[in-house]
């Protein structure tokens, strides 16, 4: 838990179905293999690695988690997707 909530840097609600949301660190489901290995590409809008309010790039990094069920699009906060089951940091 220590990695904190979603990258939001507009104060929006949870998921591209929500009415209220999508905030900048909602990314798209994607699929693990039994193995455990899973690949995506994904660009997210309203998100930078430049210097700015949107980027990524912060003191002490910003998490990049990975959730155990698929993300409803629209539960706030997280998508009704289950534990954490892995987490990444971005950083410079």
């Amino acid at each position: 838990m220590s990695a904190g909530g979603h990258f939001n840097p507009s104060m929006k609600q949870h998921g591209k179905d929500n009415p209220m949301g999508a905030h900048a660190g909602d990314l798209p489901n994607f699929d693990v293999d039994a193995t455990g290995k899973g690949q995506a590409t994904v660009t997210v809008a309203g998100v930078t690695l430049a210097d700015g309010a949107n980027s990524l790039f912060h003191p002490g990094g910003t998490g990049l988690m990975l959730h155990a069920a698929a993300d409803d699009y629209k539960t706030d906060p997280t998508g009704n997707a289950g534990a954490r089951l892995a987490c990444g940091v971005i950083q410079k």
